[in-house]
């Protein structure tokens, strides 16, 4: 579940609403890079009786390529996590600072207003992605909603961060953690961007179980029926923990058709993701030890 405080659409106390209103008892805030909403969301979540696991998703860079890594039962006020996503946030937010003569190209190329680049530089640290950048684009008045800005930022190039899967598979443990590997067979951010072979998929997920890797995260809106079953069994074979999740950023009317590109199953409404209640029952047993 991601919030406003990194690409979600919706603060801490309105996720918990949904979640209530859906019927959904358990979830996690998993916020890319950022665990400010974590507090928010654990006391929002004690009053209307959902269960929040502080939760984190960092960006890590693995051959060249981007991978996202799962931290959860984390304790956000950890000094070694909190240093490596300060570390993180900081190379993004130098990295898209020198992409707005790209994005002001692109603007101007559709008569648009450009932006000025110190009321950007000046924005704290949710404004430096992608959705952060179509939020800042809305509070200029250049569009008029977030979703409309996704259509200007293809001249923006994403950079891979310089901190390791294994730094994150630290930092997480460090946090009292266990770490998982994000939507591992995603159409874009995934092992599928580093090689198509199922042996060498497994060959990468058994040298990052060997550095630390706790599971896998089998259930996700971006996997095919084929995707879950070849990772469940990868989790049976290799003693591998699993969990799911949604992968929520929004309704579909708030983020966007675009998002389809990276979470092709994307759900339709809050708590439509299905997990098995056999393996629900494997996931609420890590989590609740």
């Amino acid at each position: 579940m991601h919030t406003t405080h990194s690409d979600g659409q919706e603060t801490p106390g309105e996720i918990i609403n949904l979640a209530r209103n859906a019927g959904v008892n358990v979830i996690s805030i998993t916020d890319h890079d950022v665990v400010s909403a974590v507090e928010e969301a654990i006391k929002k979540g004690k009053e209307q009786g959902v269960k929040v696991i502080p939760g984190v998703e960092i960006s890590t860079g693995y051959n060249g390529k981007l991978l996202h890594i799962l931290g959860y039962n984390i304790n956000p006020k950890n000094k070694e996590l909190k240093e490596l996503l300060e570390k993180i946030n900081q190379h993004q937010k130098n990295h898209l600072i020198t992409q707005i003569p790209a994005l002001n190209e692109t603007l101007r190329k559709a008569g648009k207003k450009t932006v000025k680049p110190e009321r950007y530089e000046n924005k704290d640290i949710r404004y430096y992605s992608f959705p952060g950048i179509a939020r800042f684009l809305q509070e200029e008045g250049i569009i008029e909603e977030v979703k409309d800005g996704f259509q200007y930022l293809s001249g923006i190039k994403g950079k891979v961060p310089g901190v390791t899967p294994q730094e994150a598979f630290s930092a997480i443990h460090s946090a009292g953690g266990k770490a998982f590997l994000s939507h591992p067979l995603a159409p874009k951010i995934s092992l599928k961007n580093i090689t198509q072979d199922k042996k060498e998929q497994e060959k990468i997920i058994l040298g990052f179980k060997e550095e630390g890797l706790d599971g896998l995260e089998c259930y996700q809106a971006s996997h095919s029926k084929e995707d879950t079953e070849f990772l469940l069994s990868l989790c049976e074979k290799h003693g591998l923990l699993i969990s799911g999740g949604s992968d929520w950023h929004g309704e579909i009317e708030k983020t966007g058709e675009s998002i389809r590109n990276y979470i092709p199953y994307y759900i339709k409404k809050f708590g439509d993701l299905y997990i098995p209640e056999k393996d629900v029952k494997k996931i609420l047993s890590w989590i609740e030890k």
